[in-house]
């Protein structure tokens, strides 16, 4: 078993508590994460939380985490950042819309996981729903997909706080870039 850092939590070989920029975001950011994801080495959800500090992760098989989600984030209070029939583009966000967010909820896993997880926890659909529309191409080699236009957690995470908030979210990307860079893997995972 290979050793990990206690700090960042990757391996001690990619270990990227030195490039890490701690931050707090306008707005609080919360990843709910598929149990499956949490174990990935290449899982940026994990880097959020080391950059941002009112950022949190929680498990979906945490009944009790989850529970405590339903019960703080609304629809007077919250979205859900995730492509539904019933989202409206996050860049379209009114001036009103923005004031009232106190918190965005994104879904770590695959676009499956995501759905499922959606469907598991009801609540989450009474959320208002945003997609990115217009996002940047994704920077993100070190896992591949098929899907075009996606972004990594990190990735949707920064880009909606920009968009939302008008901040500065440069420390998000850099931490990124820095996991990329460290990160040990067959080209043949990479995004071509």
């Amino acid at each position: 078993m290979r050793p990990y850092c206690n700090q960042c939590q990757y391996p001690e070989v990619t270990c990227i508590c030195d490039d890490i920029t701690v931050s707090t975001s306008p707005i609080d950011i919360v990843v709910i994460q598929h149990r499956k994801e949490h174990s990935h080495a290449k899982n940026t959800a994990r880097l959020v939380s080391l950059v941002l500090k009112n950022a949190v992760t929680t498990f979906t098989d945490d009944e009790e985490a989850m529970t405590a989600l339903a019960q703080r984030y609304t629809e007077s209070n919250a979205a859900l950042i995730y492509p539904h029939s019933n989202s409206t583009p996050l860049e379209s966000t009114s001036k009103d819309d923005r004031t009232r967010l106190q918190a965005l909820l994104f879904i770590d896993g695959s676009w499956k996981q995501a759905y499922g997880i959606v469907k598991s926890f009801p609540w989450l659909e009474a959320l208002p729903m945003f997609h990115i529309e217009s996002a940047p191409r994704s920077s993100y080699r070190i896992r591949h997909t098929s899907v075009n236009n996606a972004l990594s957690t990190l990735e949707a995470v920064a880009y909606s706080v920009e968009c939302l908030c008008h901040t500065d979210v440069s420390n998000l990307y850099s931490a990124q870039v820095a996991m990329q860079r460290h990160f040990k893997s067959p080209a043949q995972h990479h995004r071509k």
